[in-house]
């Protein structure tokens, strides 16, 4: 696995930069876009820069770094802040995010690190002073190289998972805690604060060398890419919420955008998708949500059955208290992916945060290396969702403490039973609907818009940092309410509470509503971002007419941006990303090549902008000649 995982994304990132460089050494197109700028990324700056990207992948942010941190907006504003430009920072990186608002990382796979991206992405841009579409393809295929760190690190956390098993063997409570995150922790700060300091302190020159001995079509074929490459990412997440009675909505968002020419914010499409998610709802009736049930409705454990010991008070003779449940519930949240490996998942995560339960409710050896083994095996959900797993199983172990027969095997039971279920529901709900929503508007707060029917420009010279830390607020804050709410109401109600809510309709009620908000973003944000010109001409009685700007826009605006999100959504249910992203790419290079008209025998010639010669390029009309260069004298 490790293997493949390094050859895919060592190849990919080979792959964009040869179709970058190769075509232009082959021509031996002479002569650089512009002198290189001055990289001035200090030692310093490059190991926070480093110091971050570890932080983005690591539990110390109270499970809060996957979304904030990695996401390449929010590392976009910190890179800025480090170097000393926190507004352009904030706009790269809102430039690098659309590609990626479609990202999921579930059940131990990462299809590119959007991490590494933003935070090398944009320090290679503001280094070089590029404008934040041509960062665009860069950056992803730095994404790409990254997954070799996130696969190595899942293989070798595998190891530490039998360290920890043998602390348990020794009812070693601090030990199997320990084994959780020290020894983990440790290898990922090494695989990714050395080659991420490297990459921030030299990379940006190595880049830059390449993009200012390209010649003038190839580097407009990373602004082509950079306007064409958005559109997999906004396909990536419409296939989580495009389908059924809301897809109509994603149509509204990207017709209302462009009717206003993007004179409307990000903000007020989303306040207008609230209005009509409540009128779809009242006047739509919602699919049942059935398809879930049959997986949680059996008939209620013993946990709540049985006979248990109790005081004269009546109370339970072993209790919990609120300070267990919220350490436990603390632990995890911080924990969860700190050993994160093939072998167990979550495993040793979900050992680590029933240690303070353990430790209230067992007193002897045999007890407590009972209960540390019996949550060292493999368990995998969604980490803030599927805390109604372990507030479950939480009450199961007070209920076992106090003398109620359940064993082993009715505890994993429950565990299995219940984490598949509810990682698909969270998923859905957190990586493929509330983050990209926000994400969205952070985005749009961050300044992007469209430039006409050019290129895609993120707001003129700066953006508003607000996009980024706006978004890292609302994200955190609804992303730990729900992993409080789930893991209280897991304890008080236990398994009961997911059959009430899939009963209730109430998840597909909020999944259609978060559908409809959804789609409108996303509509709008194509609208936005993914620009798609057509050069080509006809020639009718002598007059030279551009098929995009004198047919197809007047007729229907954005048409071929429209066209092309859709026609990618429609591909990603049969080609896989990463294939998808290089044909992109590699069109999109050899669609900036000068095929006709002027501007073939030198592609730096000044006629290739005077008079567009390529396919996918903004069309300028052509003009009288050159004048050809006097004869010399004799």
């Amino acid at each position: 696995m490790l293997r493949k995982s390094a050859a895919i994304g060592a190849g990919v990132f080979l792959v964009s930069v040869l179709a970058a460089a190769l075509p232009g050494a082959a021509l031996a197109a002479g002569g650089s876009l512009a002198a290189a700028p001055n990289i001035t990324v200090s030692a310093g700056q490059a190991a926070l820069i480093a110091l971050g990207y570890y932080l983005a992948n690591s539990p110390w942010l109270f499970g809060l770094a996957y979304f904030t941190l990695f996401r390449p907006l929010v590392a976009g504003f910190f890179v800025g802040l480090i170097l000393g430009d926190p507004a352009q920072g904030t706009l790269i990186g809102a430039a690098i995010n659309i590609p990626y608002l479609g990202f999921i990382s579930a059940g131990g796979t990462l299809p590119a690190d959007a991490s590494l991206a933003g935070w090398v992405g944009t320090t290679v841009a503001l280094a070089g002073h590029l404008d934040p579409v041509k960062a665009i393809p860069i950056a992803f295929g730095l994404g790409l190289l990254g997954t070799i760190i996130f696969y190595s690190r899942m293989s070798i956390d595998s190891v530490f998972a039998h360290w920890a098993d043998a602390r348990a063997d020794r009812a070693d409570i601090a030990g199997v805690a320990l084994m959780n995150w020290l020894p983990g922790q440790a290898f990922l700060f090494v695989a990714s604060f050395v080659p991420v300091f490297w990459l921030a302190l030299n990379g940006s020159a190595a880049v830059l060398d390449i993009l200012n001995r390209m010649p003038l079509w190839a580097i407009n074929g990373l602004v082509i890419a950079g306007g064409v490459l958005p559109a997999i990412g906004i396909a990536l997440n419409m296939r989580f919420i495009f389908r059924g009675a809301v897809i109509p909505y994603f149509f509204i968002g990207f017709i209302l955008f462009t009717m206003t020419h993007g004179t409307i914010s990000l903000v007020v499409i989303a306040a207008l998708g609230l209005c009509l998610a409540y009128l779809h709802l009242n006047f739509v009736r919602p699919r049942a949500a059935a398809a879930l049930e049959p997986a949680l409705s059996a008939e209620p454990t013993a946990a709540t059955e049985s006979p248990v010991t109790t005081s004269p008070t009546g109370q339970l003779a072993l209790q919990l208290t609120r300070g267990d449940l919220l350490k436990s519930w603390a632990l995890w949240t911080f924990f969860a992916h700190a050993n994160y490996n093939y072998e167990r998942l979550q495993g040793t995560g979900f050992a680590h945060a029933m240690t303070p339960i353990i430790k209230r409710l067992y007193t002897t050896p045999e007890e407590i290396r009972a209960g540390l083994k019996r949550h060292l095996v493999f368990f995998n959900t969604e980490p803030n969702f599927g805390n109604i797993v372990h507030g479950t199983i939480i009450a199961m172990e007070e209920q076992r403490a106090n003398g109620a027969p359940i064993d082993d095997d009715a505890i994993n039971s429950v565990k299995s039973g219940l984490m598949g279920p509810l990682a698909g529901i969270g998923d859905t709900l957190s990586q493929s609907t509330i983050t990209p929503i926000l994400l969205a508007l952070g985005i749009g707060i961050a300044g992007g818009t469209a430039s006409g029917s050019v290129v895609p420009a993120l707001s003129g010279a700066t953006g508003n940092p607000l996009g980024a830390i706006i978004y890292m607020v609302l994200v955190s804050v609804v992303i730990v309410a729900i992993g409080y709410t789930a893991w209280m109401q897991g304890y008080r109600r236990g398994r009961s509470f997911v059959t009430e809510v899939l009963r209730s309709g109430t998840i597909d009620r909020v999944l259609v509503g978060a559908g409809v908000l959804g789609n409108m973003v996303l509509g709008a944000l194509a609208a936005k971002f993914i620009v798609v010109n057509l050069a080509p001409t006809i020639t009718i009685a002598g007059a030279q007419l551009n098929l995009q700007s004198a047919v197809i826009d007047p007729l229907f605006p954005g048409a071929l941006a429209l066209g092309l999100v859709v026609s990618t959504w429609w591909l990603l249910r049969r080609v896989n990303p990463l294939l998808l992203l290089i044909v992109y790419l590699v069109v999109s290079m050899l669609a900036a090549y000068p095929f006709f008209g002027p501007g073939q025998a030198n592609a730096n010639d000044f006629s290739y902008q005077a008079c567009t010669s390529s396919l996918l390029h903004p069309y300028y009309p052509c003009g009288a000649p050159p004048a050809p260069a006097p004869s010399p004298t004799p």
